[in-house]
């Protein structure tokens, strides 16, 4: 929470709250739909929700003083006032939606700060994952339709139909996450043990089936082979490149060069490897890559 010396603006709604100004400003901390709150006296003060009030005045007497909940940076009061120059955020997932408040000066006065509210929701079987202050994904595995297995030009393809692009874990909750939606059960850490079907996290359960003969089910993931040992090219430039990828005990995948993509997971180990990126099935057939991890863009609705 700062605390500043200022008075609502344009308001939709708000409560009065019979309570000291020091404990409304923790109740407001504490309050998960309070964006900020107004000293009406030392026992009263002014309580608002997220979106109900959309400026803020500035005042030039210590009577008219507010509190904002805004995000700073590594918990400590700043020397200066952290609204300029702007913009300051606050953020929080609630429910599984990214809630966002954005205070800007205003660009015709020095005397008002604007406030605009958004909340960011995942399409149907995607996750929403925050990456960075204010950038969030939704991630979720998409699959094949005809034919069920397929190579990683249609899996970018497959990405971009929805508007995203193949990504890959940007932490160690994502590669959890990841992992824990790839199989059914705990996965397989031995190369004779079949990986069990993609769970249905994207499309309808019918797409998801293991197609028959095969024993062993991937996905494509962001990453194509360079002429640089270990260095890799990606469409999504939001993951970090390869700093969260999982790799086997021995390390990346032993440089191929370019035409080599790589896929998760690997049907020896749970980990991250490549093959030609021209490749739809394998081993007689044993193998199958039947979707993409894909991050694609959240419902953004606006307050």
């Amino acid at each position: 929470m700062i605390r500043i010396l200022g008075k609502p603006g344009r308001v939709k709604t708000s409560e009065p709250v019979e309570i000291s100004w020091k404990n409304c400003i923790v109740k407001c901390r504490d309050d998960i739909n309070c964006s900020v709150v107004y000293k009406l006296s030392d026992v009263q003060c002014q309580y608002f929700s997220f979106g109900s009030i959309t400026t803020i005045q500035k005042a030039d007497f210590e009577t008219d003083e507010m509190a904002l909940k805004v995000l700073i940076p590594q918990d400590q009061c700043p020397n200066s006032n952290p609204l300029i120059p702007g913009p300051t955020y606050y953020t929080q997932i609630i429910n599984g939606q990214f809630y966002k408040t954005t205070v800007l000066p205003d660009s015709l006065s020095t005397r008002i700060y604007n406030l605009t509210y958004s909340v960011a929701t995942c399409p149907n079987n995607t996750k929403l994952f925050q990456r960075g202050e204010t950038t969030v994904v939704c991630i979720g595995l998409y699959f094949f339709e005809e034919p069920l297995c397929n190579n990683q030009a249609e899996a970018s393809a497959l990405c971009k139909a929805q508007s995203g692009t193949l990504t890959g874990p940007a932490n160690a909750d994502e590669y959890e996450y990841i992992q824990g939606k790839t199989c059914s059960q705990e996965c397989p850490i031995g190369p004779s043990i079949p990986i069990p079907q993609l769970s249905d996290i994207s499309n309808p359960s019918n797409y998801t089936s293991k197609p028959t003969p095969y024993k062993y089910l991937t996905y494509w993931i962001d990453g194509v082979g360079t002429n640089t040992a270990y260095v890799y090219t990606f469409e999504d430039p939001t993951h970090n490149g390869s700093t969260n990828y999982k790799w086997p005990l021995r390390g990346p995948p032993t440089p191929k060069g370019t035409g080599y993509c790589l896929y998760n997971p690997s049907p020896a180990l749970s980990f991250i490897t490549d093959d030609p990126c021209h490749i739809t099935d394998c081993c007689s057939p044993t193998m199958c890559w039947r979707g993409a991890l894909c991050q694609v863009p959240p419902i953004i609705e606006m307050y």
